[in-house]
């Protein structure tokens, strides 16, 4: 082969390839689906519809296995819609589903997204809650509750047989349960719900689903005072008939009271317990409190008896030191000797005056006198 024949020959292919991928992304994409929903009970009949384009000539089905996508079925059929009826659905029949078709210019179409067929009833079907109440009023939350006695690792919430949501589930006491939470209820999502669980090891086979739950959004409350009931004829001679609609509460009241119920039993039971209590140990409190006063006055007493005799042994030391001090006093003065003064008298002098002074010569007797 020459080298320009094996140009010729590549360049050949991939025009080929380039305009077969065109022609495949011209077509309208085909679109794959359950009649009657995925979620399909053993033994039931399900048929997949594949929509594409009207000029379609054929459709195949295809279905993922261990070894990748195989052929399951082609059907001849004009129109712009293939279908695929399984009559009786078995485990064999759950898995993953895609669709295509053939264009009448012998092009074959992209492939749809894969579609989940999932066969239940494996074991006891699971309880679906509303809370707080399968009626809600727009703008309000709501929770639906999965709970089962069975353990599933996984839980698939349903709206009309199509799979809108899935969860773990968590161990709740001796059941299994998944919450899942509707914050702002609005009215789209009124409809009838379902729940089941399965493993991830098979999520193509799952419990049995739950019961069927309505979930549907109520008118709001009237506010008091301003609702009017329908227009009654009034009878002449009667008086106009007034019409009333009966009180409603919300939940929230309900708890708001309830609690407050509750905290006012509780505070009862406290204050009667500690007027139980304070009457049953008031005697021993005062019996043990007269006691501590007759021991303190007593120990007052004593104290002030010890005191007053101090005082008065101190007195009778001091005045036994005063009267010991005047005693040796007065001993002392009797036992000292008495100071004497002596005084020369002279007879002559007193008897004649003042004289001048004598003349030296023999000097006379004096005589001496005490005095006191």
């Amino acid at each position: 082969m020459t080298p320009a024949l094996s140009v010729l020959l590549c360049l050949g292919l991939c025009l080929c390839k380039r305009t077969r991928t065109q022609a495949a992304d011209g077509f309208h994409k085909p679109s794959l689906r359950a009649e009657k929903g995925s979620l399909v009970a053993q033994g039931g009949a399900v048929t997949l519809r594949c929509r594409g384009s009207w000029e379609a000539v054929e459709w195949r089905l295809e279905k993922r296995g261990r070894s990748g996508w195989s052929l399951i079925t082609a059907v001849r059929q004009a129109g712009n819609e293939g279908e695929f009826s399984l009559p009786s659905v078995t485990l064999h029949d759950a898995g993953t589903y895609r669709c295509f078709y053939r264009h009448s210019s012998s092009w074959w179409s992209q492939l749809s997204d894969p579609l989940q067929l999932v066969v239940t009833g494996l074991s006891a079907p699971p309880s679906l809650a509303a809370l707080p109440g399968s009626e809600v009023a727009p703008g309000q939350n709501v929770t639906l509750q999965c709970r089962s006695e069975l353990w599933y690792d996984w839980c698939v919430l349903c709206k009309d047989r199509e799979e809108i949501s899935r969860g773990r589930t968590r161990s709740h006491g001796w059941m299994y349960q998944t919450d899942f939470f509707f914050p702002a209820v609005n009215p789209t999502q009124d409809g009838t719900y379902r729940c089941f669980g399965f493993y991830s090891s098979s999520p193509s086979l799952g419990a049995s689903p739950s019961a069927p739950l309505v979930l549907r959004g109520s008118a709001p409350l009237p506010v008091p005072g301003t609702a009017k009931g329908p227009h009654l004829p009034q009878i002449p001679g009667n008086p106009p008939a007034v019409t009333s609609s009966p009180p409603s509460h919300s939940i929230l009241q309900v708890s708001i009271l309830v609690g407050i119920s509750a905290f006012l039993i509780l505070t009862f039971l406290f204050l009667s317990l500690l007027y139980f209590h304070r009457c049953r140990y008031q005697p021993s409190l005062e019996k043990g409190e007269r006691e501590t006063d007759i021991k303190t006055t007593r120990s007052s007493e004593l104290a002030g008896s010890t005191l007053e005799e101090t005082v008065y042994a101190a007195v009778n030391d001091d005045r036994r030191t005063e009267e010991a001090g005047q005693e040796d006093t007065s001993a002392f003065q009797r036992e000292a000797p008495q100071e004497v003064t002596y005084a020369q008298l002279d007879h002559k002098r007193l008897k004649r005056g003042a004289e001048p002074p004598p003349q030296s010569g023999p000097v006379e007797p004096s005589v001496y006198a005490a005095l006191p």
